[in-house]
């Protein structure tokens, strides 16, 4: 039930949060440089210990099941929810940008942005998803192209329907709901003055019982949901970074690598934490976006100009094509659709959702003094439009590849050209790849313990996803997944020092996405843990930026990152319902506004 005040006051069509209301929330303090919610602080500590500690005693194999069984319950009960959800931030989002609200300025109507418009977007883009673009551009349309999603109408092309749907899981949905996240977090800190947190956006439902146990239970909540999904993700791209250190330098593929390599990530991000918001991550996330962007021109460049403009047209036409469809899709009807839709956008919709605490609160905290309508339409477009554009230069030149070489024996054939077949079929212009042997039941062949039996061949990245690809020494499998990137730049430049040149920009742009991540994702927390404040003390920043560092390489030494990754994507039903109550009390509070006439 809400604050009887807070009804008498929307019954008489007041706002029930007076501008610049703060409600000093306890504190625990040892000395400028540590200060702390007393209850926030320590309760979000002892559950992610908690968790780690569960992970570190309970076998991987039982750890993960566990784990696992949760996710697909929620998944199977609660898929429905999530869709609706997300198509509902994105009709919000719309709705606000266009209503007379979008004058409206997050903050006092005097204030101005702190950031320019292209510092404030390269430092939310980064937060946000820049480093899942990066490892999933090429490995997803690949798997829509390998397996037709369910429930689409036959005939439509592979490569057509694999890049709308991957642009679907990554254009509007997500970003709309960082910006409904954003901009209610943004409204109750700046412009009413209340304690940046999620409690506060809840105060025109709750009234005054935010400041209490409910809000510590929000909060901390909130705090869970961030620091687990930035030390999974931190586990997972390690991986990733230690793949393209193993292509550019022959370093092993193993745990003790990855765990040194998240080590020096979180010692960057402590020193971007100690330079502050304006010279660490600011500066971190210019030059990200700037050798993100000299990557993906490289890599228009190598695939042609012309081809990537029209490509980029219709996978922009096939994915407004499928929107609708694909907005209101639960799978209710069938239970190989049910399936796919769990395994994908469920799994996507639940994991942006755990993730809304850390980039919402992120995107809230560098937007003061920007309208509504600027926000929305800076925080939604501008992104999607990019993540475009990145998708269609990595995805679809993937496919293209794939698709020139599968075809090209057959129309050289016609021509009589038996020269060009050949080297076509032998897959010559293409980089080679040891290949383990495997038998009728697909298991790996050892040609003496341990050694795998192999063989060269000469691979697209779409058959490199799939092929059992183990070391020159055949003693081991490299995992496909955080490689097929290099592959499918080695694929396209001829000259190796251009192979080796795009390896190493892709490898410095996953390692400073790692640590603008980090750094934004302890400085989110700390702002929550510290019971509101937008300028935290560095040194409880520098705690939760060791203690992201510490929990990834503990999960990733005991093999628990998939289950904390589960974990997490559970943490996102609660929060659904945080996030809905939250665009409630927005609305509400929205209503009693007299925005400023143009």
């Amino acid at each position: 039930m809400s604050d009887p005040e807070s009804n008498r006051n929307l019954d008489n069509n007041e706002d029930p949060i007076p501008a610049g209301i703060v409600e000093e929330l306890p504190k625990l303090s040892f000395g400028p440089h540590f200060e702390m919610h007393p209850v926030v602080f320590p309760a979000g500590a002892l559950i992610v210990l908690g968790l780690v500690l569960l992970a570190m005693l309970m076998p991987g194999e039982d750890l993960r099941s566990n784990f696992e069984t949760v996710r697909d319950w929620v998944g199977t009960r609660f898929g429905w929810l999530y869709v609706a959800s997300m198509t509902g931030f994105l009709l919000l989002a719309v709705r606000l940008a266009f209503s007379r609200y979008g004058s409206i300025k997050l903050g006092n109507d005097d204030d101005v942005p702190e950031f320019s418009r292209l510092t404030w977007f390269t430092m939310l883009f980064s937060a946000g998803m820049g480093i899942g673009l990066v490892f999933w551009s090429v490995a997803e349309p690949i798997y829509h192209f390998q397996s037709t999603p369910p429930g689409f109408a036959t005939g439509l092309d592979p490569s057509r329907l694999s890049m709308a749907v991957t642009i679907f899981h990554w254009g509007l949905h997500p970003w709309a709901l960082y910006a409904v996240v954003g901009l209610a977090l943004g409204y109750f800190g700046f412009r009413k003055g209340m304690p940046l947190g999620f409690r506060s956006v809840l105060y025109p439902i709750f009234g005054r019982r935010v400041w209490g146990p409910l809000g510590d239970a929000v909060d901390t909540l909130a705090i869970v949901a961030t620091l687990t999904g930035v030390a999974t993700s931190l586990g997972l791209g390690a991986k990733q970074v230690n793949a393209g250190f193993a292509f550019l330098f022959d370093t092993p593929v193993n745990v003790t690598v990855q765990v040194i390599l998240i080590a020096c990530i979180t010692g960057i991000a402590t020193v971007s934490v100690v330079l502050g918001l304006g010279k660490g991550i600011r500066r971190l996330s210019e030059l990200n976006m700037a050798l993100a962007g000299i990557l993906m021109l490289m890599v228009i460049f190598a695939s042609g100009v012309v081809v990537f403009l029209g490509s980029s047209i219709e996978n922009t036409g096939a994915y407004l094509q499928q929107l609708p469809f694909n907005s209101f899709r639960t799978g209710a009807l069938s239970e190989e659709g049910s399936a796919w839709l769990n395994s994908w956008t469920v799994f996507y919709w639940a994991w942006w959702i755990s993730w809304s605490p850390f980039v919402g609160m992120f995107i809230a905290r560098v937007s003061r003094g920007r309208t509504i309508r600027e926000f929305i339409i800076g925080t939604l477009l501008v992104p999607t439009a990019v993540g475009i554009l990145w998708l269609t230069a990595f995805g679809s030149t993937t496919l293209r590849q794939h698709s020139d070489h599968a075809s090209q024996p057959a129309a050289i054939t016609q021509t009589g050209d038996t020269t060009a077949a050949s080297m076509a079929e032998s897959g010559e212009g293409l980089p080679s790849y040891t290949v383990a042997v495997t038998d009728d039941s697909g298991e790996l062949i050892e040609s003496e313990p341990g050694v795998y039996e192999t063989t060269q061949e000469h691979l697209t990245a779409v058959e490199y996803l799939s092929a059992p690809i183990v070391n020159e020494q055949g003693t081991e499998r490299i995992p496909q997944l955080p490689t097929v990137l290099y592959a499918l730049l080695a694929g396209i430049f001829d000259s190796r020092l251009m192979v080796i040149l795009s390896a190493g920009i892709a490898t410095t742009c996953i390692i400073l996405f790692f640590v603008t991540s980090s750094d934004s994702a302890s400085m989110v927390i700390d702002i929550i843990a510290s019971g509101g404040n937008p300028d935290p003390p560095v040194g409880t920043r520098l705690f939760w930026a060791i203690s992201e560092g510490l929990v990834a390489a503990i999960l990733l030494m005991v093999g628990g990152l998939e289950a904390l990754q589960a974990a997490s994507i559970t943490v996102a039903l609660p929060f659904t319902i945080i996030l809905i109550l939250s665009c409630i009390g927005l609305m509400r509070s929205l209503r009693m506004e007299r925005p400023k006439k143009r």
